[in-house]
Order: C-alpha cells, then structure tokens, then sequence
C-alpha cells in the first residue's frame, strides 16, 4: 500500500503526481486536509489541461514529487 500524502504540510509551489499520471503544481491549500487547488504542469490524458487549475482531494494525490 502506498503512503498517505499529509495535504495538510503541503506548501504552495509543491508539485505532486496525481493517481491519472499528471503532475501538479499546488496553488492553494486551505489546510483541511481533504483537498487543495493545484495547477497541471504535465497531463498526459489531456494536454489540453496544462496551465488550467483544479481541486485535487487526498484520494488523488499519491505522491510528492517536491
């Protein structure tokens, strides 16, 4: 099983992998953590979502990548 990403320590300008192979960059985080806005930098399912931001919850994210 893999480790649980603690949303509530991530600092804006983090980038995570998400469980869809994209990689984000955070933006905001209310520090609830159950979700934080991020920005794609990488999509491979979508190209077209580079640049745009989401909410990402906990369930999506599965790995800091800095």
């Amino acid at each position: 099983m893999a480790d649980v990403v603690n949303l509530i320590t991530l600092a804006e300008g983090s980038k995570v992998a998400t469980t869809a192979g994209a990689t984000v960059e955070i933006v905001d985080n209310p520090k609830d953590g159950v979700w934080v806005f991020g920005k794609y930098l990488i999509c491979p399912e979508d190209p077209s979502l580079v640049g745009n931001e989401d909410m990402f919850f906990a369930q999506d994210i599965v790995e800091v990548l800095e």
